[in-house]
């Protein structure tokens, strides 16, 4: 039995795996919003693994080298498994779905949030359409991503679309997004870059502070029920 699997079952808690946990902000929000609950963050990258156990640690938390098609933990561990912003980085979406199938108890969920392509809206595209080009390309669709998780044997429980606030107003965005923090920016130009960013400061700008524009993005939740 391996490190992580003694650690699940230690006090027979129910069980999380999150996949792709980067730094763990999901891995320790659970553990403190579903106590008592072991967690364990499963991730590809040494680096990120050390940062998530450096500024996300808790103890109901363990943090594993691992990807979503070889998760490194026994069968039939977990009630519970998220893939947050994760999906469209997978390499084998059929064989994640399988793993998924062997970690998780008969019964369990899986959660996944992502945007899936045909949903691609959000006002980031407006001012860099690049950008949505490419999305098209990285994001799976919806009929995709259920034909791969029920072709591994789960059932679709439900699929959510909603529309979450990112900035208050079209100046909070500009100020935002002027540093390039997301790393999708790296696929453009400079120069495109700066264009979009120029056409989005003149909206900032024109923008009446009476009645500021709230900035959403949309976001998409499929739960689904394990075999």
């Amino acid at each position: 039995m391996g490190s992580a699997d003694r650690f699940v079952r230690q006090l027979g808690l129910p069980a999380i795996v999150e996949i792709g946990a980067g730094t763990g902000m999901f891995c320790s929000a659970m553990a403190r919003w579903l106590a008592p609950a072991r967690v364990v963050g499963i991730d590809p990258s040494l680096p990120m693994l050390s940062q998530a156990r450096r500024i996300n640690a808790h103890p109901t938390v363990s943090y594993v080298a691992g990807t979503a098609e070889a998760v490194p933990t026994g069968t039939g561990l977990f009630d519970l498994a998220l893939l947050s912003r994760v999906i469209h980085h997978l390499p084998e979406r059929a064989g994640a779905a399988r793993e998924l199938s062997r970690v998780l108890r008969s019964g369990g969920t899986t959660v996944i949030r992502t945007t899936f392509q045909e949903r691609l809206d959000a006002l980031l595209y407006d001012y860099w359409p690049r950008l949505r080009e490419l999305d098209k390309q990285r994001f799976p669709s919806r009929d995709e991503v259920l034909a791969d998780f029920t072709g591994a044997g789960f059932t679709v429980r439900t699929v959510t679309s909603f529309a979450q606030p990112v900035s208050a107003s079209l100046r909070q965005y500009h100020t935002r997004v002027s540093s390039r923090p997301q790393s999708k920016f790296s696929q453009i130009t400079p120069e495109e870059f700066h264009d979009g960013l120029g056409r989005l400061e003149a909206d900032a700008q024109a923008e009446p502070r009476a009645h500021p524009l709230a900035v959403v993005e949309r976001y998409d939740l499929a739960v689904l029920t394990a075999p």
